[in-house]
């Protein structure tokens, strides 16, 4: 087993580890907490008190029970924010909103995922899509792929090999070769399609969006369900979403 850096903060790995744990659980006792991560208790206690302190945990008085507060939302939001590409983005999403009556997202690649950090809601009563802030898989989104295939090679290569290709659904890609095949099929066309390849249900078409270096920082996609997102409708958006990622690309300040 490889040692850890020399300037790996151990405590401070496992605060995090906590936080993480009650975001994925909910709430936690002491107790509890203390099996989850394989700590003593006295050590799971004092690690919630400290994140209480800091207002990042909350207890209930009823059961004794920690949880987050709102404060890791309170600093998500601002590193949002701070991109700044919300602002720049949204009369461009709000217009793609208008053309095509569906909901159209704004991701960005995070690791081996999208998060969602921008989104128009459809205006029609089934309408379909993830919150901000929400997650999904590089591979089976169209955000994702439209990324992935104009990442330079040696990065794109290695995220590929990082990537867990466990089906989402019938229609998730689950093997290195059919992935690579969509890369090129993407590349060549200038966007990506999801065939309810994360949700039944659900069909996307995205392009990427380029930074000034040519990088692909972010994407745009129409989202919809099946039933409205017909071949015929994804051939019209498709041209729709290149043509709006392409000005999004131009107020970051790519030529060409």
């Amino acid at each position: 087993m490889s040692e850890k850096p020399y300037y790996t903060i151990s405590s401070l790995e496992r605060g995090l580890r906590v936080l993480e744990t009650l975001a994925e659980k909910g709430s936690l006792s002491v107790s509890e907490l203390a099996s989850q991560l394989q700590m003593h208790r006295s050590a799971s206690h004092r690690f919630l008190a400290t994140l209480k302190g800091l207002g990042y945990v909350v207890q209930d008085p009823s059961n004794s029970r920690y949880r987050l507060s709102f404060k890791l939302f309170e600093l998500g939001i601002k590193v949002v924010e701070n991109l700044g590409i919300r602002q720049v983005a949204r009369p461009i999403m709000e217009e793609l909103a208008n053309i095509t009556n569906e909901t159209i997202n704004l991701g960005h690649l995070d690791g081996k995922e999208i998060i969602y950090i921008e989104k128009i809601e459809s205006t029609q009563i089934l309408r379909m899509g993830l919150a901000i802030g929400a997650r999904v898989p590089v591979h089976c989104s169209a955000l994702g792929k439209s990324i992935l295939a104009f990442l330079p090679e040696r990065e794109r290569d290695t995220l590929i090999r990082s990537i867990d290709l466990s089906p989402r659904t019938p229609n998730t890609i689950t093997s290195l070769e059919k992935l690579y095949e969509e890369i090129k099929r993407i590349r060549q066309q200038g966007y990506a399609v999801d065939n309810e390849e994360m949700a039944l249900g659900i069909r996307c078409v995205a392009a990427p969006v380029f930074d000034y270096s040519g990088y692909p920082r972010y994407a745009v996609s129409i989202e919809g369900p099946t039933s409205r997102m017909t071949d015929g409708n994804l051939q019209r958006f498709r041209e729709a979403v290149k043509e709006a990622c392409n000005r999004l690309s131009q107020h970051l300040g790519r030529n060409g």
